[in-house]
């Protein structure tokens, strides 16, 4: 004892305090509730556990001396171990030499390359909260390289149990209180009678939200064992938990159960082992859905979710539609999700998830104009795959309560506004550059390249605009154009103009110009001096092309437009 306590105090003089920051695990957290007995305490057992892709082991009560061991297996396996030591408990604080006791427990495993953090407790009330948080704050001076472990209520926890008259103010405090590293919590949503919980997804968005607004990581735990009033989950069921979670922002998904209570297991009823430990049928389903989750790690962990919308003819309380602004858009007919995300570079991702786990859907991404590019992340390896995009759409297959994460390329460039010139000497010499011409009127795109100013006549009354102009009329006779325009029935064209006098366009101040609709390039000159309403400033042209009504389909191109 003499000497567990010297280390303690060795740990706690060379740590010294340490204020808690968000967990940053090294990978994806995966682990389970309920884990092996300790008479199953063996490499083996082990083995079996990291076969199956978890990264560490979950809590469940072991002496100190099994929990060394089982510290030195998972060493050896390669995963973690969140150990349940029974000298941890809400009520330790009532004791004065409780920071001792907590020491002791440092002392015996702070350190192992093993270990992944502490169990604190489960589904607490108010009441534990302020005990928890002071727990967790010793537990993170003297070892601030573990994580001090609380798993929270569902909102189906009812006020007793809660200690708060809602449970999004449970959570609330919980967070302000506790100040715990991450944001874990339980719901079962899979009903025995063939039915879901339908409070499921709202309370992935209060954790989401509430997780966000303290910067905590958020967790869920899952279903994976027929018990009390839940079903025993099929593929595409387990597939949806997880994929639901992840299109939330989860940043842990942990499995109830992994081995079977006793009682259970004589029934027949398994986790994701038998009562022996040995794979059970949801074994590979889970292992599979490890791996994926694995795979896309990588990059989940280093995103921010920035919303959850939902679409299909009802969807789920608690939940948002997908608006009419949404960049990426699912069809409005199917039960789906799309999880919104950012990286720090703020290059932005979606991962898009079925809400039927019974069913395949084969579907189309609708994309808004700015997304170029569309990445797969790969659920196999994590590397990226472009999908190809055809009109705006990029086809998507789901199976049953799967999803699909996606990194958007996006690119829009941002018109520069125009710039208030004191004279008219427009060259287009420089490409993508209208030099502030546009409010195009029954023209097509206008395009500036190799000099020239291109546009296409789309209907009647043909005209663009150039605004922000300073330019004294006075001493301006003309106002000259090279313009090429295709063949066809249009014999002129018009400028208009308008001053600081006489702000608006009108039939006072405009003139006519001979065209020449033959596809070659030629020289007009636009006699604007001699035009009684010429005069003040000049503040606008307004320059037409054609006057024909049926010039629809003529390309029109202009090499410059000046002043003389």
């Amino acid at each position: 004892m003499m000497a567990a306590m010297l280390v303690a105090m060795a740990l706690i003089i060379a740590v010294g305090p340490a204020a808690a920051e968000p967990w940053q695990p090294e990978r994806f957290p995966i682990s389970y509730w309920y884990g092996p007995p300790p008479e199953a305490n063996t490499l083996e057992t082990w083995q079996t556990v990291a076969d199956c892709g978890f990264t560490f082991a979950g809590p469940r009560g072991y002496p100190r001396e099994e929990i060394l061991r089982q510290l030195d297996f998972c060493e050896q396996v390669g995963i973690k171990a969140l150990p349940h030591d029974g000298r941890i408990s809400w009520e330790m604080t009532g004791a004065p030499d409780w920071k001792e006791q907590l020491a002791e427990v440092v002392a015996d495993y702070g350190g192992h390359p093993a270990l992944y953090g502490y169990y604190v407790k489960d589904e607490p009330n108010y009441m534990h909260f302020q005990a928890l948080g002071e727990i967790c704050r010793e537990l993170e001076r003297l070892d601030p390289d573990s994580l001090p472990y609380v798993n929270l209520f569902p909102t189906y926890a009812n006020s007793n149990q809660l200690g708060t008259p809602t449970y999004e103010e449970h959570v609330r405090e919980y967070l302000r209180i506790v100040q715990p590293r991450v944001l874990s919590y339980d719901h079962y949503a899979l009903l025995r009678d063939g039915g879901q919980r339908p409070d499921y997804y709202e309370n992935l968005e209060i954790i989401r939200r509430e997780g966000l607004s303290t910067g905590t990581p958020q967790w869920q735990i899952v279903l994976s064992l027929a018990h009390l009033a839940y079903r025993d989950p099929t593929e595409g069921e387990m597939r949806w938990q997880v994929y639901t979670s992840l299109a939330y922002g989860m940043k842990g998904i942990m499995y109830f159960t992994y081995w079977p209570p006793a009682s259970l297991a004589q029934e027949g009823r398994f986790g994701i082992v038998d009562g022996d430990g040995n794979p059970a049928r949801l074994y590979p389903i889970v292992q599979q859905l490890n791996s994926e989750i694995a795979a896309l790690g990588p990059t989940l962990l280093r995103l921010t979710s920035t919303g959850v919308y939902h679409t299909g003819e009802q969807i789920p309380a608690g939940t948002t539609r997908q608006g009419t602004e949404a960049i990426v858009r699912a069809p409005e007919d199917l039960p789906l999700i799309v999880g919104m995300f950012e990286d720090e570079e703020g290059n932005q991702f979606a991962l898009v998830a079925s809400r039927d786990y019974e069913n395949p859907l084969e579907f189309e991404l609708s994309l808004a104009a700015h997304i170029v590019g569309v990445h797969a992340i790969s659920a196999e390896d994590g590397s990226e795959n472009q999908l190809q995009i055809e009109d705006g759409r990029v086809a998507v297959a789901l199976p049953p309560g799967g999803g699909l994460l996606m990194r958007l390329e996006t690119q829009f460039d941002y018109p520069q506004p125009p710039r208030v010139l004191d004279e008219i000497d427009f060259q287009f010499d420089e490409d993508g550059d209208t030099e502030g011409w546009g409010g195009a009127h029954s023209l097509g795109e206008i395009t500036v390249e190799g000099g020239v100013l291109s546009m296409t006549i789309t209907g009647a009354d043909p005209y663009i605009v150039r605004r922000y102009l300073r330019v004294p009329a006075a001493g301006i006779s003309a106002i000259r154009a090279r313009m090429r325009v295709g063949e066809g029935s249009t014999e002129s064209g018009q400028l208009f103009w308008a001053t600081a006098d006489a702000p608006g366009f009108s039939d006072q101040r405009y003139l006519n110009f001979d065209v020449t609709a033959d596809g070659q390039w030629h020289q007009y000159t636009i006699p604007v001096g001699d035009h009684g309403g010429w005069d003040s400033t000049i503040i606008a042209l307004r320059f037409d092309p054609s006057t024909a009504a049926d010039d629809a389909g003529t390309r029109v191109e202009v090499d410059w437009i000046v002043a003389e």
